[in-house]
Order: structure tokens, then sequence, then C-alpha cells
């Protein structure tokens, strides 16, 4: 991630006193007199870094609303999201080895809706993905990493489960927001946006989407938001998409990214199969049967991978070339029904 020096905090800045007197105490820093070191990261919101001087603990700081200015109420509505999932999925044990999801240290809704996030250190899948798939890492790196995370994954859902069965009219209704904006950019013609529709149609119909309980989602179950150490521990990051629903959605958000990884370095999507299919038996391996959990989520998986690359395919910074190769591979993961 990109980060970018700015120099030290201001003590008149309200941050100042927010870090000082209800942070970085409960990281047991009590000295007085705090410098911070202020570093801007990347992200789509405005992320900060403060390092604390004299001890050199960091805190991150996520600002839904413009830094230094009375933030919106739906800024509001999100910092506060981001907080209560997070509490939520902590509270049901994912707060330390093997599972860890990062600690809110606190919450400003009066200075730019910000939330203060305690630093973890590791690798982003990301890292050892693109490694892998440019042939600079051994396979064996990205095969223990998706272990731990679908070791990660499976327990946080099934920690969450709820009693309300899979409402999949959202998940279609998600595949048509992404198809007609790909139509209104002009990345893809009207035909081809008659035919997502009918496909997600035709999943409509297929029993198993509609079958699973709901389950506390990541949301947004990319790369970079899982970072990795030594052994099995594995830290989650950036819960402010985080909501209720199928648990494929993040699984299958996993296996969309790896194929996205493998056909952009390689050419071929077909080299992320065995690790795609890895990740989802090292998922299943976590409940009773753990074949028919396998053969079951195999089902459901190629509609949310399909989801993943379109997804994807919105991103300015893409070739018109490989734009048509992701829509083109979302086509095929839908016409698997």
């Amino acid at each position: 991630m990109k980060r970018e020096y700015l120099g030290n905090l201001n003590q008149a800045d309200p941050i100042y006193n927010i870090l000082s007197h209800e942070v970085l105490p409960q990281l047991g820093v009590t000295t007085n007199g705090q410098r911070y070191r202020v570093f801007r990261l990347g992200g789509s919101n405005a992320v900060f870094e403060y390092e604390e001087r004299e001890s050199g603990h960091r805190v991150i700081g996520k600002f839904y609303g413009e830094w230094g200015t009375h933030a919106s109420p739906r800024a509001v509505t999100r910092m506060w999201r981001e907080y209560r999932a997070i509490d939520h999925i902590r509270r049901v044990g994912l707060d330390g080895y093997p599972h860890h999801v990062v600690r809110a240290l606190g919450a400003a809704p009066d200075q730019g809706a910000a939330i203060f996030l305690e630093h973890l250190l590791g690798e982003t899948l990301g890292g050892v993905l693109d490694g892998v798939a440019r042939d600079v890492r051994p396979p064996s790196a990205l095969y223990g990493r998706l272990t731990a995370l679908a070791f990660f994954l499976a327990t946080m859902h099934n920690r969450t489960v709820s009693d309300d069965l899979v409402d999949f009219h959202d998940d279609v209704r998600y595949l048509r927001i992404l198809a007609e904006s790909l139509r209104q950019h002009r990345h893809m013609s009207d035909h081809s946006l008659r035919e997502f529709g009918s496909l997600g149609e035709r999943w409509k119909r297929f029993g198993p989407m509609w079958e699973d309980h709901k389950v506390c989602l990541h949301g947004d179950a990319t790369p970079a938001n899982f970072l990795f150490t030594e052994g099995i521990w594995v830290g989650g990051i950036d819960f402010e998409r985080s909501h209720y629903g199928d648990r494929v959605f993040d699984v299958g958000r996993i296996a969309g990214e790896l194929q996205h990884a493998f056909l952009l370095n390689q050419g071929n999507r077909r080299g992320a199969e065995p690790y795609i299919g890895h990740f989802l038996w090292e998922y299943s391996c976590h409940f009773p049967d753990r074949e028919a959990a396998f053969t079951h989520i195999c089902a459901r998986v190629p509609f949310h991978l399909a989801t993943t690359l379109l997804r994807v395919a919105r991103n300015p910074w893409i070739t018109n070339e490989y734009r048509t190769k992701l829509i083109e591979a979302a086509q095929d993961a839908l016409h698997s029904v």
C-alpha cells in the first residue's frame, strides 16, 4: 500500500487529543506530550496512519467524511456500521490467534466521521497471490495462505449463522447493477446486457442458491483485506461493507479474485483452478459432512465468481481488451447452470 509522509500532527488538531487521551491509552501508551508522525495511505476513503514517535505505536484513522470537517449523516452512519460490524465479529471470538479482526479503538463522528483502528502487521493475500501468478513465488506459499483464509472465513461464517434463509434476489439485483453500469459506460453491448439479465433469471431458478442460512459476511473479501504472518494467523481489516447474506458471497469473491490474478498475469484463467479448488475444499472441511458441503458450495460459487469479475471490469485502470476477457469469463461462469 502506498504510504506518503505528511509531517507531524499539530497539537491543536482535535485528532491529537483523541489519540492521546482516548486511543493510545488502550495500547498502554500513557506518556505526556506525544508527537505523532502522519502518513496518508491508499484506499477508498481518506485513510491515515498515526505513529507515536516515542513508543513507535501505530494507529489507523479512517475518515468517512472530509478530514477536519463536519461529516454528513450518511458518512456517520457508514462509520458506525463498520464500528459495530467489527465489534460484533470480535465478540464471537475472532480477536486473537489464529483469527484476528482488527480492533476498533475509537470513533469521532464529529471529526470527519473517523474510526480509529489498531495497526496490523503482515503480508496481504494480494502480495503472495501476485507473486505466484507471476511465477516469482512458489505455489506452496499461496496454498498455505488459502488454507488459513478458508479457516478464518469458515469460522466467522459458522459462528454467526442466523435463522433467516438467504434472499438470493439481492445477489441477482447486484449482478444487474454491475452489468448496467458496464453498459452505461459502453463496455458492454445491449445484447450482452440482456444475456446477463437472462442468466440472472436462470440462476434464480437454481434451488441451492436459496437453501443456506444468512451469515455475517466480510462483504469486501479482496486480497488487500487479509493479512498473514507465520502459521495460520489471519488478520481481517476493512469491514465497512460487512452485512448478513450468503456465505458464498465471500467465498466466491476470493475465487473470483484468484481467477482475475491469473488471467491478468498469465493470460489464462485456468491457472487459478487448482487454487480455487484447494480453497473451497479447505473451507468445506469445517462442516460435519465435508464432501456434501464442498458439492453444495461449488455449485453456488460460479455466480459470485462472475459478479466479482464484473466488479473488477468496472475499474478504469484496466484495458478494454482485458475488460472484454473479464466479461467473457463472467459469462462462462454463469453458464454453468
